[in-house]
């Protein structure tokens, strides 16, 4: 609620149709930060579930269906949502992007864009592989004589792929909100 000018009992005028944008505003941006926290949330456990799926190969099918799972039905469909609110937050507010003040979320706006299409034409591309080369779950039995240990060497290298990967689309989450709570001036 916008304090300074008398409510108008009538509920019309200029301050009840401030009110109404800050009421606007104020959902808007309850929606992006709880989007935040949901959408982004999981893509911290992906580490710890691919490791547990590393320490434990008969699962590891699973924890890779999970994880990719995870991505494409939660994280890049909330993503896109999260730019959705974004700019209705710009839009409500009325923000003017090309001042200097707001310089920060030009930046924000650059790596989200980068992070998105990174998760969507790299990303999650290489999860899907990687559960269709691990449908099969491992080979029973322990490994022929002479064979090396670990994974086949395609497995391996993906799963490297998608470290490195989801180490990049980290970094930019962790720098896109470290710009929205800092709002630097530069």
């Amino acid at each position: 609620m916008l304090s300074g000018a008398p409510p108008v009992p009538n509920g019309s005028g200029p301050w009840c149709e401030n009110e109404k944008v800050a009421d606007l505003f104020q959902l808007f941006l309850f929606l992006h930060v709880l989007g935040a926290i949901v959408v982004f949330g999981p893509v911290f456990l992906f580490p710890v579930i691919a490791r547990q799926g590393q320490m434990s190969p008969q699962n590891g099918p699973f924890a890779i269906a999970l994880g990719e799972f995870i991505e494409r039905r939660i994280v890049i469909p909330g993503a896109i949502v999260q730019g959705i609110t974004g700019v209705a937050l710009i839009l409500i507010a009325g923000r003017d992007l090309t001042i200097p003040a707001n310089r920060w979320l030009i930046g924000a706006i650059i790596l989200y864009a980068i992070a998105v299409t990174f998760a969507i034409t790299v990303q999650a591309r290489n999860a899907e592989k990687m559960v269709l080369l691990t449908s099969g779950g491992p080979p029973p039995g322990p490994p022929p004589a002479g064979a090396p240990s670990g994974p086949p060497s395609e497995i391996a290298a993906l799963g490297k792929k998608l470290q490195q990967g989801g180490m990049l689309l980290t970094v930019l989450v962790t720098l896109i909100v470290l710009l929205m709570v800092t709002k630097p001036g530069f």
